[in-house]
């Protein structure tokens, strides 16, 4: 399955520690599917990362249950890479997940 992924409806914010324009958004966690970290927004949109930072790895176990429906901000940021057929795909990576209090 794959899912769209949609980051034009997310807020750009600058963080300088990441080396590069970072973006956020709110979703809910869906699960891990077929390689990727999906997550659903207020509006039905899935969007999907396919990698993650170790820190987050690390306090957030994203590939148990444990997660799955929770909310999040998560912050991202989306790299442009060739894909088997040098065709340039997006890549995006988890940096950082905060939950709501």
């Amino acid at each position: 399955m794959k899912s769209l992924l949609i980051v034009l409806f997310v807020a750009v914010s600058s963080l300088t520690s990441y080396g590069q324009d970072t973006s956020t958004m709110n979703g809910t966690y869906v699960g891990y599917v077929d390689g990727a970290y999906v997550f659903s927004d207020s509006e039905g949109y899935n969007a999907e990362f396919t990698n993650i930072t170790d820190n987050v790895a690390n306090e957030f176990d994203l590939n148990s249950q444990k997660f799955v429906g929770k909310q999040f901000m998560i912050t991202f940021i989306v790299d442009t890479e060739l894909d088997e057929d040098d065709e340039e795909i997006q890549v995006s990576t988890i940096v950082k997940l905060l939950m709501p209090i």
